[in-house]
């Protein structure tokens, strides 16, 4: 049978949330379709970074990352701006970045995109600091939210640990004064948190945030929630598709995002569960700088 590729890289986080026999799946749809296949597995943070790398310099045609959206990550910062593509296998609690790009959250499904007939996507990434981030970056409560969900307890709770890790980070929102200039524009604001959101999904919950932000738009979507956990509630509603007229968010877009706070704060990746950085600090879009692996029937 046909293939777009002949020689792929898996990564695989051992630690990820979904407990399925992927290394017989894989050698089920690979024989099946003739290709060379290599795996690696990711030990410590940073690993999927330096394994697609190391398989991108030894030639392979695709990287495939299997694992939640930290693995993700972690495998897209060993590929940006090399113009091989990289295939998103769904295998985490959240699967925010496959839902991003309209693919299957079942992994014999997502394999089979890949090695089908079907188009690639060149998105936008961002980075902070030296660190890269493919969906969001937050600080206030966002960060606090990533502090919550820990390993344990998303093994513990699946997909509930989002909704109990959001409750406890907003049980008592710290507020702060942000100063953010944006492309060269100062803005001076309050809120419990800042948001800078490269994608749209949220993952866990099915969520999808506003239209406007789009993945390959060339910016990046900046938000400053000035709010208790009430209005947030009702936030929740909004982003669900209800009016937003009432929700006391802050937005701007823009390409590269300075980002001051008193008090100081840290901002935390996609799935993260380390801060990527701490203000001051300064975002960027990276445009079109990774090739993913999308449907056939895709709209890029």
């Amino acid at each position: 049978m046909s293939t777009p590729y002949q020689r792929v890289q898996v990564i695989i986080n051992p630690a990820s949330g979904n407990n399925e026999p992927i290394l017989n799946t894989l050698n089920d749809i690979f024989n099946e379709y003739g290709i060379d296949w290599d795996v690696s597995i990711t030990r410590a943070a940073g690993d999927g970074a330096r394994l697609a790398k190391a398989a991108v310099e030894k030639g392979v045609d695709a990287v495939l990352s299997y694992g939640g959206d930290g693995t993700q990550l972690d495998v897209a910062g060993g590929m940006i701006n090399t113009g091989v593509p990289m295939g998103v296998l769904p295998g985490g609690t959240a699967n925010a970045l496959a839902d991003e790009l309209g693919l299957p959250n079942n992994l014999t499904d997502a394999l089979r995109v890949i090695c089908e007939p079907h188009k690639t996507r060149d998105i936008d990434a961002g980075k902070v600091g030296d660190r890269y981030f493919l969906l969001r970056v937050g600080s206030g409560v966002i960060a606090r939210f990533h502090e919550e969900v820990n390993r344990e307890m998303k093994d513990t709770f699946g997909v509930t640990a989002y909704i109990v890790g959001a409750v406890q980070a907003m049980r008592e929102p710290n507020y702060a004064k942000y100063v953010l200039t944006i492309d060269g524009e100062r803005f001076e604001t309050e809120g419990a948190a800042c948001m800078i959101s490269n994608g749209n999904a949220i993952g866990a919950l099915g969520i999808r945030l506003a239209p406007e932000i789009i993945i390959d738009d060339g910016k990046l979507d900046v938000y400053v929630l000035n709010t208790d956990l009430k209005t947030v509630l009702g936030i929740m509603g909004s982003i669900s598709g209800r009016d937003r007229k009432s929700v006391p968010l802050q937005s701007w877009q823009g390409k590269t995002i300075h980002i001051e706070a008193d008090p100081p704060q840290k901002i935390y990746a996609d799935g993260e569960e380390e801060p990527s950085a701490e203000t001051p600090c300064t975002v960027e879009t990276l445009v079109n700088a990774l090739k993913v692996i999308v449907t056939d029937d895709a709209t890029v």
